[in-house]
């Protein structure tokens, strides 16, 4: 069975540097403890676009494995695409989708689709799947308030603007 996860938050940082810190995969290791090694293998840039395919290293507990995975990034329209290449899942893919919102704070939408071949990580990935989304959410966060400066006024009508956004 095929676990997705879909968030969507407001954080109080710019778009472009939400952007920037996803986007930037070669980092992951520092900031994400369960990546404990990255490795760009082949990178395109085009303009404000850019394809990499990354060997990432993973330790969960008492599992470690290693995938590869391209990922398809445009900053003109802050999104990020990433798709499975090799290694132990039968799906993977997730999306990142950055809306800059009027008070300079971002609308953040994450979803994540994964699938292992492996019983017993099947197993793992679908009792822990909703905490997975926010553990994953949370440490990109965290490394934002790290970063980035903070922005965006707390008492802005949040309906409104994810009603312009669509």
């Amino acid at each position: 069975m095929v676990v997705e996860v879909r968030e969507r938050l407001r954080l109080f940082h710019a778009a472009d540097d939400l952007y920037d810190l996803v986007s930037d995969v070669r980092r992951y290791p520092q900031f994400i403890p369960q990546i404990t090694a990255m490795r760009v293998l082949d990178e395109r840039f085009d303009g404000s676009r850019f394809e990499l395919t990354a060997e990432a290293r993973v330790r969960y507990k008492f599992v470690t494995e290693r995938f590869t995975s391209k990922v398809e990034a445009d900053r003109a329209v802050r999104r990020i695409d990433v798709g499975f290449v090799a290694g132990p899942f039968r799906v993977l893919e997730n999306h990142w989708r950055f809306h800059a919102l009027t008070d300079g704070s971002c609308l953040v939408d994450f979803s994540i689709r994964a699938a292992f071949r492996n019983a017993i990580l099947q197993m793992l990935l679908e009792s822990n799947r909703e905490r997975a989304g926010r553990v994953l959410i949370g440490k990109f966060s965290a490394e934002a308030e790290r970063r980035y400066q903070t922005c965006g006024d707390p008492a802005l009508d949040l309906a409104e603007e994810i009603n312009a956004i669509g």
